[in-house]
Parts: C-alpha cells; structure tokens; sequence
C-alpha cells in the first residue's frame, strides 16, 4: 500500500510538471490598477496674497491691518487679465504698507479685503479697499462662473431679470432716496447742484452692477457733496 501511494504521488507531480513544460500559459487574473487623483479645485476664487501689518508708531499707538486680495480660478483669458489687474493696481498697497509700518508711521491704507458671490451663474468678486482718511474704493468683476467670460452689466442685470431701463430707474430711485435722507435736517452747500450730478445719466452709467447677498442685484455708484473729498461710494441693493 506504501508503495503503491508513493508511485501515485510521483506519477501525479509528474503530470503537472509536464504541464508547465509544454508551452501553455496559466491563466492569471489581474486586479486593475487603482489611480488615486487629486480632487479637481471647485473654489472659483482664492487668496492671491495676504498680509497682516502690526506696528507702533513713534508716540506709542499700536495698529494692525489686515489686507488680502483674490485670485479669479477660471480658465479663461477674461479671468486671467482681471488677476494681472488685480495684482497691479493692488500689489503697490502692500509695498506702501511695508515702508510704512517699518518707518512706524500710520498706514495710507486701513484695510484692504474682498468678497465673493455667485448667483444665477454669476461669479461676483467686489475688492474694496478703505483708506486712513474713512475714504472708500472699489473694484468690481462679474464671470459667466461656467465659461470664464466676463460680464457686463446688462448681462448681470438680465440674469436678475432686470432690463437696462430698470436696472437705471431702479439705481435713480434709490441713490435719490440715500442722498436725501443724509441731509434732511441740514443741507450743505451746492445741495440741489450736486443732487443733480449724482443723479446724472453720466454718474449712474458708472454705477458698478453685482448680484450679492441672496442673489440680489446690487450697485456701487458715487454721490456728490460739497463735505469731506466732495465725493464718496455707496453700496445699493435695487429692488
């Protein structure tokens, strides 16, 4: 019995080392191979630079200041002029801010941020840049967020389903309603001279249009007095 288990056992491996010797390939199975990418960046918009300023001056007051300015993150030629737009007219505020803060003088420029908005389709990014002397400016680019195109206003006011002729009638109304209510107990000099210019066809050409908070269609437009600069921005949300 020994023997004859023996003489099996050998007759078997026989087998299988003749099936390895005769040329045919053992069918394998391989697991394909698992690719791990890096998620794709959704965010539309980043920080393109940031930094915070601390200092005393030389009679002993301390300041911070905080400024930081966006990246638009759209492939497009549109998006990619606004960020050397961007960088140019703000990367000189930085510098200044450097000098100043070493030379322990008070900063030209208090704060320097942005904010984002996308509405409808609508990427809206809104700079805004508020000086030492309370003096305020902004900057203002609308995006097909899909596309990267850049928009005008009549194409952010149709996306709020505004026509041109509203969105100006609307604007007229409000910026008259603003003015008026700064000075109804006192009216400065040149009041109904500069009343006039801020309503002028010129000036609301110039409003800057933005769907904002809650999708809703905003404006940056100018008003005049005969205080302060003799002129100053004001943000309006049209109805």
């Amino acid at each position: 019995m020994k023997r004859f288990g023996i003489t099996a056992l050998i007759a078997a491996l026989c087998v299988v080392f003749s099936a390895c010797g005769s040329g045919e390939q053992p069918v394998t199975t391989t697991a394909p191979e698992v690719v791990i990418q890096a998620a794709k960046d959704k965010n539309k918009v980043s920080v393109a630079r940031e930094e915070s300023f601390e200092y005393t001056d030389n009679n002993g007051n301390s300041y911070s200041a905080s400024y930081r300015i966006p990246s638009i993150n759209l492939d497009s030629e549109d998006a990619e002029e606004a960020n050397e737009e961007i960088t140019d007219k703000y990367t000189p505020d930085f510098e200044k801010a450097e000098q100043e803060s070493a030379a322990r003088i008070g900063l030209t420029c208090d704060s320097l941020d942005y904010e984002k908005y996308e509405n409808e389709g609508v990427l809206s990014v809104v700079i805004r840049r508020v000086y030492y002397s309370h003096a305020v400016d902004y900057s203002v680019y609308n995006f097909n967020a899909k596309t990267g195109s850049s928009l005008g206003s009549d194409d952010v006011a149709k996306a709020a389903k505004f026509s041109t002729e509203e969105v100006q009638e609307a604007l007229k109304k409000e910026l008259e309603k603003d003015y008026v209510s700064k000075y109804k107990n006192a009216k400065p000099e040149n009041y109904e001279e500069n009343l006039e210019k801020t309503l002028s066809e010129d000036n609301l050409g110039k409003a800057m249009i933005y769907l904002g908070k809650d999708g809703k269609l905003t404006a940056i437009c100018k008003e005049y007095a005969s205080v302060g600069a003799g002129e100053f921005s004001v943000v309006l949300t049209l109805k």
